[in-house]
């Protein structure tokens, strides 16, 4: 049968060769068109793991390649359109974050603020052989005071090529984008000092009670976070490595903390970016009938973001 079915084949091979040369010849002729393809790379322009607490740059840098696959040259300025309005990288609620979007190669501001990036009537225009390509390096820039709220936001756009009657030769499009970490930061404010790196708070003369000590912790966070608290000498001021020592607890904000284990202070539940400052105290407890001395414990706090 797989013979006789190739034989069938070629017996009809003469009579469907004058369309077949007929297809080829169309096909040639609609290729001495400008035929334009517009490849980004990568399809979505993601500035990753951006830290509003942290050091890096809210950017990053992408590349899109103009290849002409026709028989004449393309003559075009590539534009940027937003596919959905309004302007802003957004998650679908709160305020957007606005950005910039600049081509590198030319030197030119194309975002599209307006809908549209701005064609400007000295903008050089790209001139593309047939079977010639060539890439330009566009930067995202992401206004991080903008930033309000950790996740992923994003803004649908099209890379178009327009000719000189701004008639679009080719689109391609493009998700712009960044995602925010979830991220907090703590710090100290008020009566301390610091000694290699750690804070060092003075109690004074130990009385029962609270300690007449100004003292706030500071947290910065983009949500919800958890502060997380533990005492190397499980809640006791102890004098050296004497087995003398004299109770005390530890409040921050309104949260009372009995230090025997780790304890953990939930913070505000609130979404969005946070500055608190929470009161902190020392409430010593007994001190009658304890030697003289230097009493002193370490703390460790610490924050996480949720």
């Amino acid at each position: 049968m797989f013979r006789a079915f190739l034989t069938l084949i070629a017996g009809f091979a003469a009579s469907f060769a004058a369309p077949a040369l007929a297809q080829i010849s169309a096909g040639a002729e609609q290729r001495t068109d400008c035929v334009l393809r517009i490849n980004p790379t990568p399809a979505s322009w993601i500035i990753e793991g951006f830290d509003p607490f942290g050091d890096s740059l809210a950017e990053g840098t992408f590349s899109v390649t103009f290849i002409n696959e026709g028989g004449v040259e393309c003559r075009f300025t590539p534009v940027v359109d937003l596919r959905q309005p309004p302007f802003g990288l957004s998650k679908g609620t709160g305020k957007p974050i606005g950005y910039a979007l600049l081509n590198l190669s030319d030197t030119q501001d194309v975002t599209p603020r307006a809908g549209r990036s701005l064609v400007r009537s000295a903008q050089s225009q790209m001139i593309l052989g047939p079977k010639e390509s060539r890439s330009i390096l566009y930067k995202l820039v992401a206004d991080p005071d903008d930033v309000r709220d950790s996740g992923t936001f994003t803004q649908d756009i099209t890379i178009e090529a327009l000719d000189r009657r701004f008639r679009s030769l080719a689109g391609a499009p493009v998700v712009l984008g960044i995602t925010v970490l979830p991220s907090a930061r703590i710090g100290l404010a008020g009566a301390y000092m610091m000694n290699d790196g750690q804070a060092v708070v003075n109690l004074g003369e130990l009385r029962q009670g609270v300690a007449p000590v100004p003292l706030q912790l500071r947290v910065s966070s983009t949500g919800e976070y958890d502060i997380d608290v533990s005492s190397a000498n499980s809640g006791q001021l102890r004098l050296g490595t004497s087995q003398w020592f004299v109770p005390y607890s530890l409040s921050i904000g309104r949260n009372t903390l009995n230090l025997a284990g780790p304890r953990t202070v939930t913070g505000s539940t609130r979404r969005g970016i946070r500055r608190d400052s929470l009161p902190v105290q020392f409430i010593i407890g007994d001190v009658s009938n304890r030697r003289a001395g230097t009493y002193s414990d370490v703390i460790s706090v610490s924050v996480t973001a949720r």
